[in-house]
């Protein structure tokens, strides 16, 4: 696979996870931590505003057991987090949204 392949298949990567976390399919900051991880490989500028987003929620958010991290935390672990979570997410909704709109319109999906 050529870099540009593989540059194409992560923003190809980012418009689906974008998809799915406006579908309701995936979890608004599941998928914001997902498309974090994926901004250095789709190539945008470091100032890239809906990469900042995805940055910021991510900052905001990161010692909550969020995505497959899940599976290894107590239950009752996970529903003492349940009320920040939640407010994590109402945070996150407006900011993220959009963003992800924006990615799904640039990268195609």
């Amino acid at each position: 696979m050529s870099h540009q392949e593989y540059v194409l298949s992560c923003r190809a990567r980012a418009a689906e996870i974008a998809t799915l976390v406006i579908s309701g399919s995936m979890p608004v900051l599941e998928g914001c931590h997902l498309l974090d991880g994926l901004s250095a490989a789709v190539e945008v500028p470091d100032n890239d505003p809906d990469f900042l987003a995805f940055n910021v929620i991510r900052s905001e958010t990161e010692a909550l057991p969020i995505g497959r991290v899940r599976e290894h935390w107590a239950a009752n672990a996970l529903a003492a987090l349940e009320p920040e979570l939640r407010s994590a997410t109402d945070w996150a909704r407006p900011v993220a949204l959009p963003a992800c709109r924006s990615i799904m319109d640039r990268f195609g999906a």
